[in-house]
């Protein structure tokens, strides 16, 4: 019987289907657990050199887009889209309060020239599974299911899951699909959508 987690991780280390990504990171729970996540996740993207990145969490907030920029700004030419329900669609001035910050949140992101392109669309259809995974398909491009949305990532005991299964893969870029086009594009300037 392991006595503690450090002896545990190491076991896990050592086995041949271990993972630092597939986990529920509050187990492995200290202070950096957010910068150690962050750092495994952008290592995954990197590695494979993922130019573009679909995120998909219904409770995306503005507060996340940093979360975001300090996870995936690692790789020059990146080009981000988010799919979000936004927020409650029965509490109007909610919504209106989280697209106007969406708004000025975007519009800092395009200033700085953070990324090639960062797009945000709130989905007209009902979404619930979290992910991020690279639109650049191949044998080994990320897929991340997330437990819970990314504003509760590292602070509840919810896990990250990598997903290797292309077909699955291609099921989560449909997905993505859908929702953009079925919503609408969170712009600066309304420009008719």
């Amino acid at each position: 019987m392991m006595s503690s987690w450090k002896e545990r991780k190491k076991q896990l280390s050592t086995s041949l289907d271990y993972d630092p990504l597939t986990t529920i990171p509050m187990i492995e729970g200290d202070s950096s657990t957010l910068a150690v996540m962050q750092g495994r996740i952008r290592n995954e993207f990197d590695q494979h050199g993922c130019k573009r990145i679909t995120i998909i969490d219904q409770y995306f907030l503005p507060s996340d887009i940093d979360f975001i920029i300090h996870t995936f700004a690692s790789l020059r030419g990146r080009k981000i889209r988010v799919v979000t329900k936004l927020a409650d669609p029965n509490n109007s001035e909610q919504k209106q309060t989280h697209e106007s910050n969406f708004k000025e949140a975007i519009k800092q992101v395009e200033t700085k020239g953070i990324f090639s392109e960062f797009k945000v669309y709130k989905a007209n259809i009902p979404i619930h599974d979290r992910y991020f995974i690279s639109e650049d398909l191949s044998a080994n491009s990320p897929c991340l299911s997330l437990g819970t949305s990314i504003n509760m990532l590292f602070q509840s005991y919810s896990c990250i899951i990598k997903i290797e299964n292309n077909s699955f893969k291609r099921q989560i870029i449909k997905l993505a699909d859908l929702c953009a086009q079925g919503g609408n594009e969170i712009r600066e300037q309304d420009d008719g959508r």
